[in-house]
């Protein structure tokens, strides 16, 4: 069995970081927290397993995609492969925590190369950060569109992070459908009449974020998954290998959609705002 959920916790522990603390910095559920580190997966909510360990492991410095690599080998989705968090033997004793157990690990890769993996992470969040900046300066200073003697002005969209997802927002309907397609597969966004933000993840490139104005589209190639959350989903029309994909209705809230070509499965989440 993987001793995934040993070294995270190992390595939190080593790095002096209390659970507490990220919970109030991730807003994500205190049981969560400890279902990672006993490696309890199937406690956390399957709709956003991926997206906790993923902040769980930036709050850490472990790395992500190792982290979530080997959650899916835990889930049998693919071969295991050992995860590198970090190179050194970590001590897991803690006042007041239980050890569960847990002995002195044997971490994979040298300081040097965690040293680095955490460089590069937090360099990566930074030009995440940065670049949504730009997108809000950019569209912030675009000028009103004119239409006769009257200015239209068209709204501004904002970003939406899964986090804000998940505290501002429930799911209002989960529809679920298939569609008849062929690989290789082809997502396709439209905005017929307005401003849309979009955040598309893909199982075959990074995670992509950007705004489409009326009339503009843009197109996506994936191998089997391809998760797209919309905002908001007012005239906005989603095609898959040319297909017109059900279920996403015009609406003022954002919608989370996952296309899944093993199942050939069509899964559309709609969102509105907390009461």
């Amino acid at each position: 069995m993987s001793d995934l959920h040993k070294k995270l916790k190992a390595l939190r522990r080593e790095q002096k970081i209390d659970l507490a603390e990220i919970e109030k910095r991730t807003k994500i559920n205190l049981e969560f927290l400890k279902a990672i580190e006993s490696g309890k997966f199937e406690v956390l909510p399957s709709t956003y397993i991926r997206l906790f360990l993923k902040a769980y492991c930036v709050e850490i410095g472990a790395d992500p995609v190792d982290a979530l690599r080997q959650m899916n080998i835990l889930l049998g989705d693919e071969e295991p492969e050992a995860l590198p968090i970090a190179a050194e033997e970590i001590p897991v004793e803690e006042n007041g925590e239980s050890d569960e157990g847990t002995e002195t690990i044997a971490m994979d890769h040298p300081p040097h190369e965690m040293r680095s993996d955490w460089v590069k992470g937090a360099a990566m969040i930074i030009l995440l950060i940065f670049s949504i900046y730009i997108i809000k300066q950019i569209v912030s200073e675009q000028p009103p569109q004119v239409s006769g003697n009257n200015a239209v002005v068209e709204s501004t969209v904002e970003p939406i992070t899964d986090i804000e997802l998940i505290n501002d927002f429930v799911i209002d309907k989960t529809n679920t459908g298939s569609l008849d397609v062929d690989p290789p597969y082809l997502a396709k966004i439209v905005s017929r009449k307005a401003q849309v933000w979009f955040r598309t993840e893909t199982d075959s490139a990074l995670p992509i974020e950007n705004i489409l104005h009326n009339g503009q589209q843009d197109n996506f190639r994936f191998v089997e998954r391809f998760d797209i959350l919309i905002n908001p989903t007012t005239n906005v029309d989603l095609y898959w290998s040319g297909q017109l994909v059900p279920y996403l209705e015009s609406t003022p809230h954002p919608a989370k959609i996952t296309l899944d070509g093993s199942a050939k499965t069509v899964t559309v989440q709609h969102y509105v705002p907390q009461n």
